[in-house]
């Protein structure tokens, strides 16, 4: 046997030497041509590199140094798929051929999706002995890192079937930046197509698209001028009420703003959008402002800006809207949100609690990816979380919207043989990454006695913490509002007008399951002789008249009425239901119509301008048959006298 083997190698040794041979003729064949590739690279002449460099792979298949040119000029083209191929090439010929290609190698994996190959490559890179780069070295940890949170969210897939709004949305032309209405019933989006006038040019447009009664969206159409012009309009937000926009317009009307980016606004009013005007400073800066998101506070904006003070190169930022109507000095969320990377496209969600952005600084699959970041009650924020593989891969995602109900995302991709370009898609999203869903009120509010429209302010607080939930007003010419209610809360709505009584209505949604919707008319009388409200948001003790915490939202709101209002005399009452005896009931109402009374005192009105009556059970608004019907009777009335 072993006679057998000595003869199976002598006998093969002249064919080995003779491919030995023809291997080194055509290396040396091969080299001056590989050379010509090198100093035409050099000389910054691609093509006529990536010709010779060809033609010496095509002499001598296995020259690693050719394949290593080939690789790099395919990633200075941006054909990383064929680089990926040849840098594998370069390194199987000749693995020592240059340790930093693992590096690159890995890298380019990385950015293509290909996390195993990219781990094995980067790990080879910092265990070669010729790896001495501490800066590389220190890269590759980093990316590393980074890479194992992108295999580890790659491997564990969320819930994602996205389905195209179909070609009444979507065109051959790109549309992105989604933006469902409060109801439901609207999108509006972003379009990047082909104008004429007056002449041929690609401009940004804004699109508005209604659902019909079966609920599909009927053909999206330009939004009119003034908002939409003949340059670009984009990344629009809008507010609960349907009734601000907020955009970026850049540097076609940069004469009348401050960068390179503005934020602008348009109002819906009298049935028509308002010419834009600039928000101005400090809201925008000489640097880039873009990308708003407007909260359903009515007072928050959200927007993205490479001003100085943040973290890297894009950060997201935050300014309220203040009583005088300017907006507060612009502050940056912080380090828990901003990174050293890019965060942009924020879209805080009608509960004002889930904030959804995107970024290349947190750990991610790679790109720009989707993250969910929750505000905790301090107001401060979790730590983001990724929205997760399918919905982000390795390349950009860049915008992500929800619906009030928090079951359906809406997004634009290119990515999923659309219409053309970037499609609106909208897909169902999975329980961990949704909101809290809210619901809402809508209505018209009306004069009491003509019912001609009104237009009035709207507050929602919280009658538990007495902060201002939402902030409104009713259309100017039709009356009709629309308020977000966040849901798993207690709120005291207040209407207003001046020279009107306000309206109180107490809304209490505490099953987090209900955000069935509310539609109401909602009448306001006029500051006359006898007319009456219900202060629906003044609580007592069981069986006492003393006030509850929750009473001071409304009471203060009374306190700013008669402030408003210094000739106004009122009469306050206070109404039991039927059970218990009747002196009871007489002295109880009287207490507390007494405990109003003083507490209103207590914030310096006139007590000569008030009067305390109690009616005890004598005058019903509901039969005492049912415990709803009782509540209704236990009431603290307001009279004008």
């Amino acid at each position: 046997m072993k006679k057998f083997f000595t003869y199976l190698f002598l006998a093969a040794a002249p064919a080995v030497q003779a491919q030995q041979g023809w291997e080194s003729h055509n290396r040396e064949r091969a080299k001056p041509v590989f050379e010509k590739a090198y100093r035409a690279y050099r000389e910054g002449d691609s093509e006529t590199a990536f010709k010779y460099v060809n033609k010496a792979i095509e002499l001598y298949p296995e020259y690693p140094q050719a394949w290593l040119q080939k690789a790099i000029i395919y990633e200075d083209k941006k054909i990383i798929d064929s680089a990926i191929l040849c840098y594998r090439n370069a390194l199987n010929f000749d693995p020592d051929i240059f340790p930093n290609a693992y590096y690159t190698l890995g890298r380019l994996e990385n950015s293509m999706g290909m996390y195993s190959e990219a781990d094995s490559n980067l790990a080879k890179f910092l265990s070669h002995p010729k790896a001495t780069s501490d800066n590389l070295r220190n890269k590759a940890e980093l990316l590393r890192a980074k890479n194992g949170e992108a295999l580890k969210l790659a491997t564990s897939s969320v819930p994602f079937e996205p389905f195209n709004l179909g070609e009444n949305i979507n065109t051959e032309y790109d549309e992105y930046f989604p933006v469902i209405t409060l109801d439901g019933r609207s999108i509006i989006i972003t379009r990047r197509y082909m104008r004429t006038d007056p002449a041929p040019h690609l401009e940004e447009d804004f699109f508005i698209s209604t659902r019909d009664s079966l609920g599909v969206f009927a053909k999206a159409l330009r939004v009119p001028e003034p908002i939409n012009s003949n340059n670009n309009e984009g990344a629009q937000s809008l507010s609960a009420d349907g009734r601000y926009m907020f955009f970026s317009i850049c540097e076609e009307r940069k004469e009348m703003g401050f960068g390179s980016c503005d934020l602008w606004c348009s109002r819906f009013t009298n049935g028509a959008w308002s010419k834009p005007f600039n928000l101005g400073a400090p809201v925008n800066t000489e640097y880039w402002e873009s990308q708003p998101s407007f909260s359903s506070d009515g007072r928050t904006l959200y927007f993205c800006s490479n001003r100085r003070g943040g973290y890297g190169s894009g950060d997201i930022w935050k300014t309220m809207l203040q009583d005088n109507g300017t907006w507060s000095e612009p502050q940056n969320l912080g380090s828990v949100i901003n990174t050293s990377g890019m965060e942009n496209s924020p879209f805080i969600h009608p509960d004002q609690k889930t904030l959804y952005f995107s970024s290349n600084g947190h750990a991610g699959l790679g790109g720009m990816d989707i993250f969910i970041a929750r505000i905790k009650e301090d107001g401060t924020f979790e730590k983001p979380i990724n929205i997760g593989f399918p919905i982000n891969t390795y390349a950009d995602e860049k915008t992500l919207s929800v619906n009030r109900t928090g079951d359906t995302a809406y997004f634009a991709s290119d990515k999923l043989n659309g219409f053309g370009g970037d499609d609106i898609y909208a897909f169902a999203l999975y329980e961990q990454a949704r909101p809290q869903a809210v619901s809402y009120m809508k209505g018209r509010v009306l004069d009491a006695v003509t019912l001609q429209p009104l237009e009035a302010f709207f507050e929602l607080i919280n009658v538990e913490s007495g902060k201002h939930k939402v902030e409104s007003y009713s259309d100017s010419k039709s009356g009709e509002f629309i308020v977000a209610l966040p849901i798993d809360e207690e709120f005291a709505l207040n209407v207003s007008k001046s020279g009107y009584l306000f309206y109180s209505e107490h809304i209490s949604l505490t099953d987090k399951n209900s955000n069935e919707p509310f539609e109401k008319d909602i009448l306001l009388s006029k500051i006359v002789a006898g007319e009456k409200i219900v202060l629906n948001n003044v609580f007592f003790a069981i069986d006492k008249a003393d006030l509850r915490d929750e009473s001071f939202v409304e009471l203060d709101k009374l306190v700013d009425f008669l402030k408003n209002n210094p000739d106004v005399r009122i009469e306050i009452s206070g109404h039991t239901d039927n059970t218990g005896g009747e002196m009871r009931n007489q002295t109880l109402s009287q207490e507390r119509a007494k405990a109003v009374v003083d507490y209103l005192a207590g914030k310096g009105i006139d007590t000569n301008r008030m009067v305390s009556i109690g009616y005890g059970s004598s005058k019903p608004v509901a039969n005492n048959d049912t415990e709803d019907n009782r509540a209704l009777n236990r009431r603290t009335e307001v009279k004008i006298l």
